[in-house]
C-alpha cells in the first residue's frame, strides 16, 4: 500500500472535512432560523449545493487525472475553507444587523455553493490517490480508510461543535475554515505526488459517464446506500419520539445514541475488520447488504429500544462494508487513467442520494412511522438480488 506517512496525512485531512461538515449541519439550521429563514429555505441551502455537486464532482475527478491528485486535493480544501468562512461571516453580519434578512438567504446559498463548485474536488482526488497506490487486493482496504476518515470526523464533530459554540455560534464554523487551511498546508508540504496520471500529449480516454456499463452497477449500489442512510438519519429521532411517546429532549438523546451506534459499527468495519481481514470487494458487498436488510427488518418489526440499537449497529456494519466494497469494485473496473473520473462519479451520486432520500423519507413518514424503513428494506433486498444475479458482480477482479 501507499507510503504510510502519506496515508496518515490524507486520513487526518479527511477527518477535518468530516468534522467541519458535521458541525455545520448542527449549527447552520438553528442559526439560520434565528435570522428569520424558514426550515424549508434552510433545506434549499443544502439542496442547491448538492445539486451542483452532482455535476461538478465528476469534472474535478477528471481534472485530477490530468493535473495530478495533490493539486485538486489542495484546491478542494481551500474551497471548503473559503465556503465555511463566508458562511460564518454571513451569519455574523446578519446577527449583528449589518446585513438585511433579505440579503442573508441568497448569500448563504452562494457561500455553500462555493463548497460544491470548488470543494467537491477533494473527495474524488483523495480516493483516486489511494487507488493509484494500491494493488487490486489492497484496493478495498485502502478506500475503506477514505470513508472511515470522513466518518470519524462526522462522529466527533457534534461534540466538538457544542464545545466551541460556547465561544459564539459561528466559532465552530470559523474553526472549520481554519482547519481546512491548516490541512491544505500539510498536504502541500507532506503529501508526495508523482505527477499527473496521464502525461501531457497522451491519448484522452473516452469520457466516463454515469451510464457506463463498467461502473453503472457499482454506482447504483452506492446511490442506494446513501439514500437509505439519509432517510434513516432524517427520520430516526421522529420515529423514536412517536414510538415511545417521548418528549423532544429524550427523543434527541436516544437518537444520538442510535447515531453513535451506526458510526461506531461503521468505523469498526472499516478500521478493524477490513484492515485486519482484507476481504475481497465482492465479499464485502455480499456480507454487508444482508446486514442492511436485517437492520431494516428489525426497525420495522422491533418493539423496544434494544432491538433498534441492534438494528442500527447492523446498519453501520453493512454501510462500513458495502461503501468501500462498491467503491473498490468501480475503481477496479476502469483503467489507471480513469481513477479520478470514477471517483468523481461516486462522489456525485452519493450527494444525490442525500438530497432525495430525506425528501422521500419524510413524505413516507407522514403515512406511517415505519414506512421509510419498509421502503429501505425493500430497496436493499432488491440490491441484494441484483448483486447475486448481476454478471458484473460475479466477474469482479477482486
Amino acid at each position: 500500500m501507499t507510503n504510510p506517512r502519506a496515508l496518515r496525512v490524507l486520513f487526518v485531512c479527511l477527518v477535518c472535512i468530516g468534522l467541519g461538515q458535521s458541525m455545520l449541519f448542527a449549527i447552520l439550521p438553528p442559526a439560520a432560523r434565528a435570522l428569520g429563514i424558514s426550515p424549508f429555505r434552510i433545506s434549499t441551502i443544502f439542496a442547491t449545493s448538492a445539486s451542483i455537486w452532482v455535476f461538478v464532482s465528476p469534472w474535478w475527478g477528471r481534472k485530477s487525472d490530468v493535473w495530478g491528485r495533490r493539486p485538486v486535493i489542495l484546491i478542494g480544501l481551500l474551497g471548503f475553507g473559503l465556503s465555511m468562512a463566508l458562511l460564518a461571516t454571513t451569519i455574523a453580519l446578519g446577527s449583528s444587523g449589518l446585513l438585511s434578512a433579505v440579503a442573508v438567504y441568497p448569500l448563504l446559498i452562494g457561500s455553500r455553493c462555493v463548497f460544491a463548485l470548488v470543494g467537491s474536488g477533494t473527495g474524488p482526488a483523495s480516493q483516486a490517490y489511494i487507488a493509484d497506490r494500491t494493488s487490486a487486493e489492497e484496493r478495498a482496504a485502502g478506500l475503506a480508510l477514505v470513508t472511515a476518515a470522513v466518518g470519524l470526523g462526522e462522529t466527533l464533530g457534534p461534540a466538538m461543535g457544542a464545545a466551541l459554540a460556547t465561544l459564539g455560534l459561528v466559532a465552530p464554523i470559523y474553526f472549520s475554515a481554519a482547519l481546512a487551511g491548516a490541512s491544505a498546508t500539510v498536504i502541500w508540504w507532506r503529501l508526495p505526488e508523482d505527477g499527473p496520471v496521464r502525461p501531457a500529449g497522451s491519448a484522452v480516454p473516452p469520457r466516463l459517464g454515469y451510464a457506463d456499463r463498467r461502473v453503472a452497477p457499482f454506482l447504483a449500489v452506492g446511490a442506494s446506500l446513501q439514500a437509505v442512510r439519509a432517510t434513516t438519519v432524517i427520520t430516526l429521532a421522529l420515529f423514536l419520539q412517536d414510538t415511545f411517546s417521548l418528549p423532544a429532549e429524550r427523543a434527541a438523546q436516544r437518537a444520538g445514541i442510535g447515531f453513535v451506534a451506526v458510526a461506531a459499527a461503521g468505523l469498526f468495519a472499516q478500521l478493524i475488520l477490513v484492515q485486519r481481514l482484507r476481504p475481497r470487494a465482492r465479499t464485502m458487498i455480499l456480507s454487508g447488504v444482508p446486514l442492511m436488510v436485517l437492520a431494516f427488518a428489525l426497525l420495522v418489526l422491533g418493539r423496544n429500544f434494544g432491538v433498534y440499537l441492534a438494528a442500527l449497529s447492523c446498519l453501520g456494519l453493512g454501510l462500513g462494508l458495502v461503501r468501500p466494497g462498491s467503491a473498490a469494485g468501480a475503481s477496479l473496473a476502469v483503467s489507471a487513467e480513469e481513477q479520478g473520473a470514477v471517483a468523481g462519479l461516486l462522489g456525485g451520486l452519493a450527494v444525490l442520494g442525500n438530497v432525495f432520500g430525506p425528501m422521500l423519507g419524510t413524505t413516507l413518514y407522514g403515512l406511517s412511522p415505519r414506512a421509510p424503513y419498509m421502503l429501505n428494506g425493500g430497496l436493499m433486498s432488491a440490491v441484494l438480488l441484483f448483486v447475486l444475479t448481476s454478471r458484473r458482480f460475479r466477474d469482479m477482479r477482486s
